[in-house]
């Protein structure tokens, strides 16, 4: 019996809009019309389907990216994938959530786009219309983000055309095939999508879970700078801190709660552009905890340290105001690229000026001194560590690692120990790309990962 592509979901569809109806609808005779999504309302119901699917993102990259540590009594009692993530272990899995799931997303936003097409021509320059269709682009390329960090080689400027990249499905058909693309359609795929989205999109979307334009420029601007495109990135995340440009101000928050960061929804996050989590709870456990090297590099005085680390060592500083680490948008993260992104085109004054506008609102009243840099090497390297230090627990490190290996500068060699066992991941090596799960390569038309 031949295997179903789990590239694609046809029955997709028709579950996530019978779990959107009212308990009354397996009362009623079931309509075809209401399986299948026709009008715009519809639309925007697949896309609104947040927690259980467009609003989650991979969790593997926390256990890989050396940021974390488990006990090894902790280890022991972990899945072999998550065994294997954390171990950087050479052996695929059957299925994975971390191409599962996103490409179920693509899935959907492609049944949202095919059936935009069909519609209304009159509808096509509608505010509704163009916000459902920039919403499904923007979730599209979120999607092909993520899968791209995981199965992906890093982006190599000049050797754009070295390595596979990911499959880039773009319509809903069962029954195409879809090998790999090079890196590089990967990642103009990812911007093209973007690019078209950004200008249909609303200033300021209803719900931090659906995309505005300050999104999507947020977004272009983390691709640009995984493609170490630095005056690219800038431009990107000028534009999104033009429209939006908050901080939050950690000195009134309380450093002795359990849970001190404001809850998105029903308080909400002045930094937050767009809301995605992992859906995964080990932030919860005492057993997780943050790797001492990195907890010991935050000065007295910097409120990060008991914001975002209980006295075990375990993390609560996640936006999500709960266990589950957040992976979505935010203004401090586009300010830390605006910053390296300056140094990186030799203005570090000015580059020292946007890192220090962000580290203000990390102290406790009267104790920040603003750091100064005499170089643009000097402010690259201070603005690097305080990249690691502000986005820790975001899934950001893993992307970060890939790209900065490729300079011997800030290249860094992980290590584990199991039981004894030495474990280790070199600058480059073979394990930053996840293997991809058996059920989409056992036909061959989706190249393995070496």
């Amino acid at each position: 019996m031949k295997k179903t592509n789990s590239l694609i979901y046809p029955f997709l569809v028709g579950f996530l809009l019978l779990t959107g109806c009212k308990g009354d609808f397996l009362e009623e005779k079931p309509q075809k019309s209401l399986l299948v999504p026709t009008t715009l309302t519809d639309f925007q119901a697949l896309l609104d389907n947040g927690q259980a699917l467009m609003n989650t993102a991979p969790y593997q990259s926390i256990l890989s990216d050396g940021d974390f540590q488990m006990s090894e009594s902790f280890f022991a009692g972990q899945s072999q994938l998550n065994q294997n993530s954390y171990i950087w272990a050479d052996q695929p899995e059957m299925t994975l959530p971390g191409w599962d799931t996103p490409y179920r997303q693509v899935f959907t936003c492609n049944v949202v786009l095919d059936g935009l097409a069909k519609l209304d021509k009159d509808l096509w320059h509608t505010p509704q219309y163009e916000s459902v269709k920039g919403s499904a682009l923007f979730f599209r390329a979120f999607a092909f983000y993520q899968l791209a960090q995981l199965f992906s080689p890093a982006y190599q400027p000049g050797s754009e055309g070295i390595g596979l990249g990911i499959p880039l499905p773009l319509q809903a058909d069962v029954n195409l095939k879809h090998p790999r693309s090079s890196v590089r359609q990967t990642y103009e795929r990812i911007l093209d999508d973007l690019m078209q989205a950004e200008p249909l999109l609303p200033l300021k979307p209803v719900y931090i879970s659906s995309p505005g334009k300050p999104a999507a420029l947020a977004l272009l601007a983390r691709t640009t700078l995984s493609m170490q495109d630095y005056p690219g990135a800038l431009s990107y995340a000028e534009k999104c801190l033009a429209l939006k440009s908050e901080l939050l101000d950690y000195a009134t928050l309380a450093a002795a709660s359990a849970v001190p960061f404001p809850h998105p929804f029903a308080l909400g996050n002045p930094e937050m552009l767009f809301y995605s989590r992992m859906a995964v709870s080990y932030f919860e456990n005492p057993a997780f905890t943050v790797d001492t090297t990195l907890y010991a590099s935050y000065a007295s005085g910097d409120l990060r340290k008991p914001l975002y680390f209980g006295t075990g060592l375990n993390y609560k500083g996640s936006y999500t105001s709960n266990q589950y680490p957040f992976a979505g948008l935010s203004t401090d993260e586009t300010y830390l690229i605006k910053a390296e992104c300056l140094a990186r085109t030799g203005q570090s004054q000015a580059a020292m000026k946007t890192l220090n506008a962000m580290l203000e609102k990390r102290w406790a009243k009267n104790s920040f001194k603003e750091l100064t840099a005499g170089s643009p090497e000097q402010a690259l390297k201070l603005i690097l560590a305080e990249r690691r230090k502000e986005l820790v627990g975001r899934g950001m490190r893993w992307a970060d690692l890939k790209r900065l290996n490729q300079d011997p500068q800030f290249a860094q060699v992980l290590t584990r120990t199991i039981q004894k066992k030495i474990y280790t991941l070199p600058p480059g090596g073979e394990r930053y790309q996840f293997k991809i799960p058996d059920d989409q390569t056992y036909e061959g038309t989706v190249v393995q990962n070496p």
